[in-house]
């Protein structure tokens, strides 16, 4: 539901859930403009589909074999821009995938370390590389490294120090918010066409509006973030 919020935040248009049948009810009970489905077997996007994540909330349900395969699927062959986040980071298999499309993770330090083999206590101690690794490891996709400064880069060219955060964006559910928030905007042309500058203003504002809650007030929870979200200047 954070990530549906978050992506709404980006003001993409029509944004749809896809969730497991036995939570629909509460799911789509807590969300009033964003389209609620269940995932079906063998599920095939719609052709207007302009981007796609996959990842958050994943954890708390049985995971189908087909539900990795078809994130696996995606990675490799979709032409839109796809992010991936928590869970489904550990789905997807080394190798570069079609094209030069948009593909985009965004692990913490403790799922870095998970997908190579690593500590986080080593991830900590070279981001930077860490990032040019990933990537590689990956297809030369976007990295997020999320942690104190946020790094955004890829297996070459700069690598991006994001400014913005405070210590409160450790609250459970703020990488959701903040990959929801990246699908909704690169799932706008205008925005896809310079990826890698969206990528860094997601970050940013991610950032900038929990900086702004903090000034505001100690005590904010990740659904205030939600709500602030966008409003940064």
């Amino acid at each position: 539901m954070l990530t549906a919020r978050g992506a709404q935040r980006a003001q993409p248009g029509l944004v749809t859930l896809f969730t497991p049948e036995n939570i629909f009810t509460p799911v789509a009970a807590q969300l009033q403009s964003a389209m609620v489905n269940v995932w079906p077997p063998k599920m095939k996007l719609p052709e207007t589909v302009s981007a796609v994540l996959a990842g958050p909330g994943l954890a708390a349900v049985g995971l189908p074999d087909e539900l990795c395969v078809t994130v696996r699927g995606w990675w490799r062959d979709l032409t839109c821009p796809f992010i991936v986040d928590a869970s489904a980071l550990e789905f997807l298999e080394a190798g570069d995938f079609a094209g030069n499309q948009i593909r985009v993770l965004t692990p913490h330090p403790g799922e870095a370390a998970r997908l190579l083999n690593s500590t986080p206590q080593k991830i900590q101690a070279d981001r930077v590389n860490v990032v040019r690794e990933l990537s590689k490891k990956f297809g030369n996709c976007w990295i997020v490294l999320k942690g104190h400064q946020t790094l955004v880069g890829r297996s070459e060219g700069e690598i991006f120090v994001n400014p913005s955060g405070n210590p409160h964006l450790a609250q459970g559910g703020s990488g959701d918010l903040l990959a929801g928030y990246l699908a909704g905007l690169l799932t706008q042309p205008a925005l896809a066409a310079d990826a890698g500058k969206t990528i860094r203003y997601a970050v940013w504002q991610h950032g900038a509006a929990a900086d702004k809650l903090q000034a505001a007030r100690a005590n904010w929870t990740v659904e205030d973030l939600a709500v602030e979200l966008g409003n940064a200047r």
